[in-house]
């Protein structure tokens, strides 16, 4: 495929402000005053630490879990702020971006207002139809933003949910009101999977629903991302791809993984990368030291090397 789409993680706002998932969830504690029962943080996966927050939380403050999403989304729009990165990236020849930030660090280049809401569809609690105009440019928050808190992806019960409506979507149908009527709404990747001779099975000006659409169709650059494990939603859709991709010969879009690594490679991380290179995906490694400090040359690389055109 010749359309790019570009899928971008935290990374990019680690390059000026070291903050972390992990730091937002330090602070979450300390806000929900649980630092004294919360034990084995660091062991535990991150969407059943968030539940188990929000749990604790439940049980001893009483607070309705939007009042926790509102808390998170006031953390990430005080502590990034845009860089020199986010204008470059916006500079790239890519058809949309992708990012699992709930901020408005790219969007705020053009406009302080975070954008304009650009959504194909109303959702309150999932993204699978999200996204904001930047200047011309659309920008999909897969994992949610901050200004619809409801719809920030952190804890376990909303990733697990999250899956089954992609599922829904791209296998079947999901059904969708407005305006007092009902409407079932179909991935045109369903179009594709029976129509092997299209190059493109549908007309993307009119028929695109969805960035999943868009990550199975087009070619993705993966950047700044640690894909965790526990973001179920991401690996599910790089194994249906592949496997689309072997079990129709159907010539759905590449995939490449772009990993800023300290000096040496751990067997964690080594063993991620083995099973992404598994399923087809072409993964860059690239050492950049200890710290981030030094990953500004390496997304300088990855900036001046992207492909044009297309």
């Amino acid at each position: 495929m010749d359309a790019k789409v570009l899928l971008l993680g935290n990374g990019i706002n680690r390059l000026s402000n070291e903050y972390s998932w992990s730091d937002l969830l330090d602070e979450l504690i300390k806000e929900t005053k649980t630092s004294e029962v919360i034990t084995y943080k660091e062991e535990k996966p991150f969407t059943l630490l968030y539940e188990e927050i929000y749990l604790r939380t439940l049980k001893h403050l009483r607070s309705k879990e939007l009042r926790l999403k509102e808390e998170i989304a006031n953390l990430v729009l005080n502590k990034f702020t845009p860089n020199e990165f986010h204008t470059k990236i916006l500079d790239l020849d890519v058809e949309a971006i992708l990012t699992t930030n709930y901020d408005y660090n790219l969007e705020r280049i053009f406009d302080d207002d975070h954008g304009k809401s650009a959504n194909v569809l109303t959702e309150r609690k999932y993204n699978l139809f999200r996204r904001r105009n930047a200047n011309g440019r659309y920008i999909w928050h897969i994992h949610g933003e901050a200004d619809a808190p409801n719809s920030i992806t952190l804890g376990h019960e909303h990733y697990v949910g999250y899956l089954q409506k992609m599922g829904n979507y791209l296998k079947d149908k999901i059904t969708s009101k407005r305006k007092g009527e009902q409407k079932e709404i179909r991935s045109p990747i369903q179009k594709a999977i029976h129509r092997q001779e299209e190059i493109r099975a549908f007309d993307k000006a009119k028929t695109i629903y969805s960035w999943v659409d868009l990550f199975l169709m087009d070619d993705v650059y993966i950047l700044g991302l640690a894909l965790d494990y526990t973001e179920i939603d991401l690996w599910w859709l790089m194994i249906f791809k592949e496997r689309l991709k072997r079990e129709t010969g159907f010539p759905y879009g590449n995939t490449t993984y772009y990993t800023f690594y300290p000096h040496t490679l751990d067997k964690k991380e080594a063993a991620k990368l083995s099973i992404l290179e598994s399923f087809g995906i072409n993964v860059i490694r690239e050492a950049v030291g200890e710290n981030y400090e030094n990953a500004g040359a390496a997304y300088d690389a990855f900036i001046n090397t992207f492909p044009k055109g297309g």
